[in-house]
């Protein structure tokens, strides 16, 4: 792709992107971000709702309940994640977007594309595996990535960042913790690929790309350790478009000489005065 095609098809994409946020700011469904911001405060795992996040989510969403309205916090949810669709995908935006779990995921204001962004910051800012753990909780174990490579310094912010944030609130909230898995123990997970089975494959993916430099295998990992899977988990899966690295094609300059040795390579020996070919040896 040439630099000029690839900043035509990014911004179209990004134009489209800005009418897609656009529309379903005036038209959508974020049936998502209600989960998260319409809970009631006192009771946020009503087994009634939807809200299935951990304490610390459930607290810093509870300042956000009074700090904005529903309509501004979906907004910048949705905003959020067109922003990392652009990063991630670059000049495929406007493709990325026909996807019909991105459509969704959009529409619906989900977080899994912010996952996505935790997961790509976390190799550099490994902080950002504290919103992983403390969202979805078993996509967390993409933390051995840095185990498995001996890098201790990460891990340990990594996996200290989610404790020091889970303690404090377990600190401001004593029970809020117990309410939290007495609601997670209880919720059903109708899909036949249940987490048990996925949770070991996720660790093997982890490990084996680690161990041999695939960052991309991480993002897999993280789709398989999700909680469920439901039409909105491949969307994970948009991350790799920004750690698989696709081969060049061949520049057209340098089609015409390959040609013509191929061309060459094919054509018969000259027939020399003798009546003998040219690679024939004399008698």
């Amino acid at each position: 792709m040439t630099p000029r095609f690839r900043t035509i098809a990014l911004g179209l994409g990004s134009g489209w992107a800005v009418v897609v946020l656009v529309t379903l700011t005036r038209f959508g469904n974020p049936v998502d971000a209600w989960c998260y911001y319409g809970f009631d405060p006192a009771q946020p795992w009503d087994p009634a709702g939807c809200f299935l996040y951990a304490p610390p989510v459930a607290m810093v969403m509870n300042v956000i309940q009074m700090a904005m309205p529903f309509e501004v916090f979906t907004l910048l949810l949705r905003a959020a994640a067109v922003l990392v669709l652009m990063r991630v995908a670059g000049p495929a935006v406007g493709l990325v977007l026909l996807i019909p779990a991105v459509a969704i995921e959009l529409n619906a204001a989900n977080i899994n594309l912010l996952i996505v962004a935790a997961v790509l910051v976390g190799f550099r800012y490994p902080w950002a595996w504290a919103f992983i753990a403390l969202t979805k909780i078993t996509p967390g174990i993409g933390m051995l990535w840095f185990a498995v490579r001996r890098e201790w310094r990460h891990f340990a912010i990594a996996a200290g960042a989610t404790v020091a944030i889970a303690v404090g609130s377990r600190l401001i909230g004593p029970d809020m913790w117990q309410q939290y898995f007495a609601t997670i123990g209880s919720e059903p997970d109708g899909s036949i690929w249940l987490i048990w089975w996925r949770l070991p494959l996720a660790a093997l993916v982890v490990v084996w790309g680690a161990r041999n430099d695939h960052r991309w295998a991480l993002l897999v990992a993280v789709f398989l350790a999700m909680p469920r899977w439901y039409f909105l988990s491949p969307v994970i899966l948009v991350g790799l478009f920004q750690l698989v690295q696709l081969p060049r094609p061949l520049p057209f300059a340098a089609w015409v000489p390959a040609f013509r040795a191929a061309r060459v390579r094919r054509q018969p020996a000259a027939a020399t005065s003798e009546g003998r070919t040219a690679l024939e040896p004399a008698s």
